[in-house]
């Protein structure tokens, strides 16, 4: 299983509740760069969605840039899910490419959870990871880059 991990763009903290802020005019433009970018090396066979507003406005821009790409809610993609429950919620999935779009700190932590311990990195706003795993479950994953917002041709960390 290949899983690219998107933290949605830069966002507002001008909302009423974290479920419901938005991306910023930054967040915007860092996620059309990071779909383009990703639609042109990697496809994926569907995306899984955090429900919260600001991830929803990110996959979009992924769903613009690869028509044809299946698209599903992932309540399993908040911000406070337990590394166990993503672990059990992927192992589930049958799809061989999966683009997840979601949140810190779940995201950083779930690459320290597939790819071993030592493994300590920060995904920033627009940051994708991709991560290859023959099964999903701890320590099963190599990651093959991860990469920052504004220069995606950048790979800043690989296994």
């Amino acid at each position: 299983m290949e899983c690219v991990f998107v933290r949605h763009g830069e966002a507002s903290l001008d909302a009423n509740s974290d479920f419901e802020r938005l991306l910023t005019p930054v967040g915007e433009v860092q996620v059309i760069a990071a779909s383009q970018w990703l639609a042109r090396h990697w496809r994926a066979d569907r995306v899984l969605v955090s429900p919260y507003h600001r991830a929803q406005q990110t996959a979009a821009a992924f769903i613009e840039a690869m028509p044809g790409l299946a698209w599903s809610d992932a309540d399993f993609l908040t911000p406070d899910t337990n590394l166990s429950f993503l672990n059990d919620a992927l192992a589930e999935r049958s799809e061989e490419r999966l683009l997840l779009v979601g949140h810190n700190p779940l995201f950083s932590n779930a690459l320290s959870w597939f790819c071993g311990e030592d493994l300590r990195e920060v995904m920033a706003p627009a940051s994708m990871a991709r991560i290859d795993m023959t099964v999903a479950a701890r320590g099963f994953g190599r990651l093959q880059w991860l990469r920052h917002a504004p220069d995606y041709s950048t790979i800043a960390r690989r296994q």
